[in-house]
């Protein structure tokens, strides 16, 4: 895992850079003209388009004789050939002057995935003491960006229908997961329950020295990063969700003294066509409640379904017990650290997509409870006119009896998987970092090298590495 194997081909001379030891390998005759034609001519069926006026040429290759090197007298320069993500490569050409292998690590070792949340960390934490407006930001976009994939996941997975657990599997696998994947890969916004484990890897990490500043960073981190996405996810559901009209909201004509509570449409800036108006409260629960065709949720062949999908989850979450709340946020947090972890080992963008969607799948399908996707679906049953329905659900109950214990689930999940995957790793991490602090890079000199003396027979003769003060 941390030997080096870097390959280079120059003229009449190959010369390998192997765990510090330079190896030099003659260059073979070359092909005569006869030769090089009938390999063109064997290879044209597969050989795929190249552009013959960029030589000398970059590519990869998994195939020993192409670098006219003996897998037998030199298997530790066949090894940089292995494990290579490319399936093809242009053909070399006859005056190809320069020839490289590059080798690409398929994944990363739990050491180097801890080492890569201590730095996560120590980011979010030099933000939030230098540059807070940053973090705020981010954090706001990171609201945003998970609101459009739970809108999906209401568009689609809510208006399934049927049978309870495929909507739950659609539902939590169209939608959510996109959401985390635009955060995690593609923006890198801070969102709270990631950072939850970030952040205390961090502070485990550091020396005593330089612990209170990290502690500092943890605790306005932790603050100002769950407001800016509760405020992400407001904005997003008020502008894309409601005020937008893809979710309909639900207005009782007269009111009868409801307004002040529920929110819906009190300022009537709702075009008429979004807004579904019933006579009085009875009525709308009689229609929310009527399983056949003709009831709201089973209407229209499920239009109203995503509505229905947002009231009901606010009434179960804002009629949740307290420390129930807190173990399905536990359950929740430590399966969406697990998601950013295994991500982290991937070193590819469609392994890291899958890797964060089999996780985030799972936890919404059991019905686990992330508190920032209940920061847009409780705001939203609020708004939608949920008080309606049933007048648990408040801006109160929705901050007491679900957004409150499922934040403290989220840091004992986080926490979960920070503390075991550090003092596990810890003894090679730290090892890892010594010797970064004792490397010191070669100096390597060409001509040195290219007049140094081989062996008759083609055996290479091993040069010392050259050091760092080393002058060609």
């Amino acid at each position: 895992g941390n030997s080096r194997t870097i390959v280079a081909r120059v003229p009449r001379t190959t010369i390998a850079l192997n765990n510090d030891q330079i190896i030099m390998v003659p260059e073979p005759p070359a092909a005569s003209a006869e030769e090089m034609a009938s390999n063109n001519n064997d290879d044209k069926a597969d050989a795929p388009p190249h552009d013959h006026h960029d030589a000398p040429t970059l590519a990869m290759t998994t195939d020993p004789a192409r670098l006219r090197l003996s897998p037998k007298a030199h298997p530790e320069l066949v090894m940089a050939t292995e494990h290579t993500t490319v399936h093809t490569e242009p053909r070399p050409l006859p005056y190809d002057s320069q020839r490289y292998v590059i080798t690409k690590r398929l994944f990363h070792t739990p050491p180097e995935v801890l080492a890569m949340a201590v730095t996560s960390g120590r980011l979010v934490h030099e933000r939030i003491l230098t540059t807070p407006w940053k973090t705020i930001v981010m954090s706001i976009e990171a609201g945003c960006l998970l609101s459009f994939g739970v809108l999906m996941s209401c568009q689609v997975g809510g208006r399934w229908g049927g049978n309870v657990g495929v909507g739950n599997f659609v539902f939590g696998g169209f939608g959510i997961p996109f959401g985390l994947t635009f955060i995690t890969i593609l923006q890198g916004s801070e969102l709270m329950t990631a950072n939850y484990m970030y952040t205390t890897c961090a502070v485990l990490a550091c020396s005593a020295k330089e612990r209170p500043r990290q502690i500092r960073g943890l605790l306005l981190n932790w603050s100002l990063c769950w407001w800016g996405n509760f405020f992400g996810c407001v904005l997003h559901f008020t502008l894309f969700a409601w005020q937008s009209g893809l979710i309909k909201t639900i207005k009782i004509e007269g009111d009868n003294g409801l307004p002040a509570k529920s929110y819906s449409d009190t300022r009537r800036t709702l075009e008429h066509a979004d807004v579904l108006y019933y006579a009085s409260q009875e009525e709308f629960r009689a229609d929310y409640y009527d399983e056949s065709d003709d009831g709201l949720c089973q209407r229209k062949k499920f239009l109203y379904a995503n509505l229905c999908k947002v009231l009901d989850l606010a009434q179960k979450k804002t009629t949740a017990n307290f420390a129930t709340t807190i173990l399905r946020g536990w359950g929740c947090n430590w399966m969406v650290c697990l998601a950013m972890w295994l991500q982290t080992t991937a070193t590819e963008p469609i392994s890291k997509l899958f890797m964060i969607w089999i996780p985030i799948v799972l936890f919404v399908s059991i019905g686990f409870d992330h508190f920032v996707v209940n920061q847009w679906l409780l705001p939203g049953g609020v708004l939608l006119g949920g008080y309606y329905l049933d007048h648990h659900i408040t801006w109160g109950n929705a901050f007491w009896f679900n957004l409150l214990p499922a934040t403290i689930g989220a840091v004992l999940g986080a926490w979960s998987i920070a503390f075991p995957f550090y003092f596990l790793n810890k003894s090679y991490y730290q090892n890892m970092q010594t010797k970064k602090q004792e490397y010191h890079p070669v100096s390597i000199c060409p001509t040195t090298l290219l007049s140094s003396p081989v062996h008759a027979g083609g055996t290479p003769e091993m040069v010392p590495p050259l050091s760092g003060d080393h002058e060609c």
